[in-house]
């Protein structure tokens, strides 16, 4: 009998083995891009992770990372989106981001834990977006070998791996939008909903997301221009884009409810007509940029031949981003080491990849006359190494050392300060503040926000800097959380014995921050002109 069963053992091992082997030959390229993407993303997390933990205790590189941590947790606390207790607020940018980030809390609540959680939830989606991009450059040059080249590219270049271990929401933007690319790619109608859906999450991840939408007629255009389309297919287009409202519908109901206006009050406190100081900023930045990322010229003008190939949008959303941003917000762009811009630069990397290795081909076998597929792909990956990958090595590197003093920075300013408030102001204090995250998640305290992404009163109450403050006194605030250069200037609806100085933080290098010292103060309405007697 056991002779028998052994035997039987045997046979299912070896059953299970060949099937196996079968997916992988069949799959190989898949299993490939599968194994590059995980190996590099790995590394490069690991790399970053270690430099971090060499300069600093763990932490998120960005106050703003906060925000959506604490948004996280009122959702799974049963109260969502009300930032500071019976205050509701759209200040999410991301909503689908501060979701996802729940998953956390059913593991852990400890801090330094959430902290991990976070990289890890983080490092999924960079893990995802890296496969992507493989997988893009691999279909539109049929080849794995550039796949893989795209690969390593992606991962190096310098500011993904920083933002993609921030805390943001940028992995999951950068993913959504990277699956869009594949799935708008697609000409089957299998495909039509599911890009309503993306769409839809799109928006979510974040409000520009909403170019993914206005794809979906452009695609129908050219699936109209191959004649493809008939009453039927008109029905999905149709119903797709039904979907992705549908999707994004709860959101902005949400954000009329609390606000009356149908987008998060981020975009209303960032988008505005650019001055001439933001656009001469955008200007001197891109300039950087461009000498920086050779792939930013390339991708842009080279990625032209994508649309010839019939695959515009690797082309297109970097550059409908691009001009998005520079109409509407071009110095919030560029601030937290330019988070917002990341995403045009890992899609303008890929469209320089693609359409550099054709436009080589096209050059070799015209001028040289190089006919032989591994040849030319040889010749091509060694170009492409040499121009694109190996000059963004220093910039790579670091970047590396500016995210663990970035998380250093953000640990001992504004979590630090968040503690202190937790352990030496009563429960029921109500403070203000810039910087809206860490202090918020740390402290437990009721929070008004000044500048007024995450607290709708003060954004959509068109105040002076009087009703300001006087707002915060109507409303029991008796501290402000504020870097003093920039506190002096409310100093004149204060005598100086209304103002107390209970703690201060100094920052010996600080790389992040909105300035090297931030000071809690006590605020005595009694000695003010605010002050109304009982």
């Amino acid at each position: 009998m056991t002779e028998h069963n052994t035997g039987l053992e045997n046979e299912e091992g070896k059953s299970v083995e060949s099937l196996v082997h079968t997916f992988i030959r069949q799959h190989q390229t898949d299993v490939i891009l599968l194994l590059s993407a995980l190996i590099a993303t790995l590394v490069s997390c690991i790399y970053y992770l270690s430099t971090m933990l060499a300069i600093s205790a763990p932490g998120l590189t960005l106050d703003d990372s906060w925000i959506h941590v604490q948004f996280a947790r009122t959702i799974f606390e049963g109260t969502p989106w009300e930032y500071s207790p019976g205050y509701p607020s759209t200040g999410s940018t991301s909503p689908l981001w501060s979701i996802i980030l729940v998953s956390v809390f059913f593991f852990t609540t400890d801090p330094i834990g959430i902290v991990w959680g976070t990289y890890v939830v983080s490092i999924i989606f960079y893990f995802g977006s890296t496969c992507l991009a493989g997988r893009i450059v691999t279909t539109y040059l049929e080849s794995a070998q550039w796949g893989i080249v795209a690969i390593i590219a992606f991962v190096v270049v310098p500011r993904n791996t920083w933002l993609m271990l921030s805390g943001m929401e940028t992995p999951l933007f950068v993913f959504i939008l990277l699956l869009s690319i594949v799935i708008l790619d697609k000409q089957e109608m299998k495909y039509d909903l599911v890009l309503g859906v993306l769409a839809g999450l799109a928006f979510l991840s974040r409000p520009e997301g909403i170019i993914v939408a206005l794809c979906i007629p452009i695609r129908f255009a050219m699936l109209t221009a191959k004649r493809e389309v008939s009453l039927k297919r008109f029905g999905t287009l149709v119903l797709s884009g039904l979907i992705a409202l549908a999707v994004a519908a709860p959101w902005i109901l949400h954000c009329l409810n609390v606000t009356g206006y149908p987008l998060p009050d981020t975009f209303y406190a960032k988008v505005h007509e650019p001055t001439a100081f933001e656009i001469e900023t955008w200007d001197i930045f891109w300039s950087y940029f461009i000498r920086e990322l050779f792939f930013l010229p390339v991708g842009a003008f080279l990625g032209i031949i994508l649309i010839a190939k019939g695959k515009p949008f690797a082309w297109l959303l970097p550059v409908s981003l691009t001009v998005l941003y520079r109409l509407s917000t071009p110095y919030a762009a560029l601030i937290n080491n330019n988070r917002y811009l990341l995403p045009v630069f890992d899609l303008f990397l890929i469209a320089a990849i693609a359409s550099a290795a054709i436009f080589f081909r096209l050059v070799f076998i015209a001028i040289i006359q190089i006919r032989d597929d591994v040849t030319l792909n040889t010749i091509g990956v060694l170009m492409i190494a040499f121009l694109i990958i190996v000059p963004l090595i220093p910039s790579y590197s670091n970047q590396a050392i500016f995210y663990g003093k970035a998380a250093g920075n953000i640990n001992d300013m504004q979590v630090e300060i968040g503690k202190w408030l937790a352990d030496n102001t009563p429960p029921d204090a109500v403070f203000a503040t810039h910087d809206a995250g860490a202090l918020r998640f740390f402290s437990n305290r009721t929070m008004i926000d000044l500048a007024g992404l995450v607290s709708p009163d003060i954004i959509h109450g068109n105040m002076t800097d009087y009703y300001r403050m006087k707002y915060l006194y109507e409303h029991g605030c008796n501290y402000i959380v504020f870097f003093p250069e920039l506190f002096v200037y409310y100093y004149r609806f204060f005598p100086g014995s209304a103002i107390q100085i209970l703690y201060t933080v100094e920052l010996e290098d600080n790389v992040i921050c909105g300035r090297d010292s931030m000071r809690v103060y006590h605020i005595d309405w009694e000695r003010t002109t605010f002050y109304t007697t009982p």
